[in-house]
């Protein structure tokens, strides 16, 4: 109950001294200042960059590509006109310049005059990026500049989408060229499986040909070979009839000379025949007489001995009779043969006659046979002439048809490859030929429609799933300024309230303990019901539990005053010092910016013992998560720091009672 009486003391001071009074009401209003102006000027910065002086500037000369004029420059900047991003100026560079000198943009941003030129360069073996200008003036404001360069990176993907939709259009262009074309190389291919199919056949008749070619070559060359040896052996023969021929033509010539005198004799035979053809027909006559006369002897000799048988045994007698019958027997005989002789003189006649008219003929035939004989001699010369140049021709012929029996060797080994690859060349072109149609087919199936050649430009979407998603900067920094805004309020009360020396004599170091906390609470209570109000209604933040963000925030505000109460009323403005390096720390390390993984290792260390850092992540699961329990969690551990800050304060508020106040202590304000 003395703790209560102190308390009402402490407040009804307060009520009476304007001096005090005027400045708690602005106590109060602390944490709306940090935490309201602070969230109100940062609730959704990028909900205002329409209003961002931005310079643009086209340098762009455009270019001429696939026979068509292009100017991505003036297309992007038909694009920006459209749009509401910045506040865009489109000046030239030199304006542009200026005003960035002046402070007149924030940034400026410029196409080059190549752009349009290196972006018809994606086509190309030697593709070259197109890039933009980017000129932030980052004295003007570096935030400002920052947040151009995000702008600007979207810009970039802006850019490349128009510059991979445009080369897309023309992909899908050729693609249905390409399309074109293959249905075309498809027939073509099949009239070439067509003609290969025909060139095979005729190469497999061209091949058996060559077999026989390069075999009859071979035989050839042996008959070439014999022909060779052959001709030598003709010019040999050549030689030797052209000296037989000479000698003929000699012998021809002596002969037609003893033709004549063969004929002259020939006619002396002829009479000489004539004349022993009279002879012996006087001879024969003579000849039967003696025949006649050799019988009668005979006979005589005979009738003789018969007459004369004593001379019978005479051999004289016998021997004469012998001989008178050889006689006889020989005259019969001689006038037989005389008979045939008178008639071969008279054959002999006949043939002499004939021998002297054939004679005369051959004399004839002798005159024109020396006469052909001179032409044989100068044919034979010819002859053999033309043999010695059949046997070089020859032997030249022979040499060459060597190497044509090896090339007709060869081309026959060539046939057969020919044959084999046109064997594979049928089978490849027709094979061509069906793959051919099926890629004319899926190409001419590929749509070039603007929602293809959209996707085709820009294949990956995003799809964000946020997690627990912040609507804004406002909603995300709300539990860093609202914890940094009841510390700052707890801190600025110890200026104009004095959270040690009393308004009335307590009555022991509790009750001045007490009758100080309550009245802080009172205000921190005020402080957090305040400052919620106008971020819930004024600039309508939204949280997942009302009660608890009203309670988190009461919590931390009592706690942060029960911090500052324990360092002002034990050590003053040290104290006050103390507050101030305290509140640093937990600006830097609290998580409430950037995250506690991003700050220097030893800050992170300290960053656990720090109340701020459980209040904003507390703040951050009532606000955006919904994880409740994490809120509940930052509740008890605040209502530790709470205890242990209050059980410090209380220690010293009794100690200090029993050392500074006595009996007749007056209770003054301070």
């Amino acid at each position: 109950m003395r703790g209560f009486k102190q308390f009402f003391g402490e407040i009804s001071a307060i009520g009476r001294n304007r001096k005090i009074l005027i400045p708690i009401i602005g106590i109060l209003l602390i944490p709306v200042m940090y935490s309201g102006m602070f969230l109100g000027a940062f609730w959704n910065p990028y909900g205002h960059l329409d209003r961002l002086p931005v310079a643009v500037v086209n340098s762009d000369q455009g270019t001429v590509y696939d026979g068509k004029d292009m100017h991505v420059g003036q297309d992007f900047i038909d694009k920006l006109k459209e749009k509401n991003n910045f506040e865009y100026s489109f000046v030239d560079k030199s304006d542009a310049l200026k005003g960035l000198e002046d402070n007149e943009y924030y940034m400026a941003i410029e196409i080059p005059e190549n752009f349009s030129a290196k972006t018809a360069t994606l086509t190309t073996g030697q593709p070259t990026p197109a890039e933009i200008l980017f000129m932030p003036n980052e004295s003007a404001n570096y935030l400002a500049s920052q947040i151009g360069n995000n702008a600007v990176e979207k810009m970039k993907t802006e850019l490349g989408r128009e510059v991979t939709k445009a080369y897309t259009q023309t992909v899908f262009d050729q693609m249905r060229t390409l399309a074109d074309g293959l249905s075309q190389a498809s027939d073509g291919a099949s009239e070439i499986a067509v003609g290969t199919d025909a060139a095979k056949d005729g190469a497999l008749r061209i091949e058996e040909n060559l077999k026989k070619l390069a075999t009859g070559s071979i035989s050839m060359m042996e008959g070439i070979d014999k022909l060779a040896d052959g001709s030598g052996k003709l010019e040999r023969g050549a030689a030797e009839l052209r000296k037989g021929s000479d000698s003929l033509a000699g012998g021809l010539v002596r002969l037609t000379d003893a033709g004549a005198s063969l004929e002259q004799g020939a006619d002396r035979a002829r009479i000489g025949a004539s004349e022993l053809e009279r002879g012996l027909e006087q001879s024969a006559a003579g000849t039967s007489k003696l025949d006649e006369g050799a019988k009668a002897l005979a006979e005589g000799l005979e009738q003789y001995v018969n007459e004369h048988p004593e001379l019978a045994e005479d051999a004289r007698m016998q021997q004469l009779i012998k001989l008178g019958k050889q006689v006889s027997t020989g005259a019969s005989a001689v006038k037989q043969g005389q008979t045939q002789l008178v008639d071969g003189s008279k054959k002999l006649e006949a043939g002499t006659s004939e021998l002297a008219t054939g004679l005369t003929a051959l004399g004839e035939k002798l005159v024109r046979a020396s006469a052909g004989g001179d032409d044989l001699a100068k044919g034979t010369a010819t002859l053999h002439a033309g043999a010695l140049e059949l046997n070089v021709g020859l032997g030249n012929l022979s040499r060459s048809f060597i190497g044509f029996v090896d090339g007709s060797n060869e081309l026959d080994q060539g046939a057969e490859q020919i044959s084999q690859g046109l064997v594979k060349l049928t089978d490849g072109t027709g094979e061509l030929s069906d793959k051919l149609s099926e890629a004319a087919e899926k190409t001419a199936g590929i749509g070039g429609g603007e929602a293809v050649i959209n996707m085709f430009s820009d294949p990956v979407g995003l799809d964000v799933v946020r997690t627990n998603e912040v609507p804004n900067y406002g909603t995300g920094f709300a539990p860093y300024f609202i914890s940094m805004g009841l510390y700052v309020g707890a801190l600025l009360l110890t200026v104009v309230y004095m959270v040690k020396e009393p308004a009335i004599q307590p009555a022991n170091g509790q009750s001045w303990f007490i009758g100080k906390l309550l009245t802080m609470i009172t205000i921190g209570t005020g402080q957090a019901i305040i400052a919620d109000l106008v971020l819930l209604f004024g600039l309508g933040l939204e949280v997942r539990n009302i009660p608890l963000f009203f309670l988190l925030s009461i919590v931390t505000s009592i706690t942060f005053m029960a911090l500052i109460q324990l360092l002002v009323a034990t050590m003053h403005n040290p104290g006050r010092f103390i507050a101030i390096i305290i509140l640093i720390f937990q600006l830097t390390s609290s998580g409430g910016t950037f995250p506690l993984e991003m700050i220097p290792g030893w800050l992170q260390k300290i960053s656990a013992w720090l109340p701020m850092t459980h209040t904003i992540e507390g703040f951050k699961a009532v606000i955006s998560s919904g994880n409740l329990s994490l809120a509940w969690n930052s509740i008890g551990l605040m209502s530790i720091y709470f205890a242990v800050f209050a059980t410090m304060s209380l220690l010293y508020y009794m100690l200090a009672f029993r050392k500074e106040y006595k009996k007749n202590h007056q209770p003054s304000m301070a």
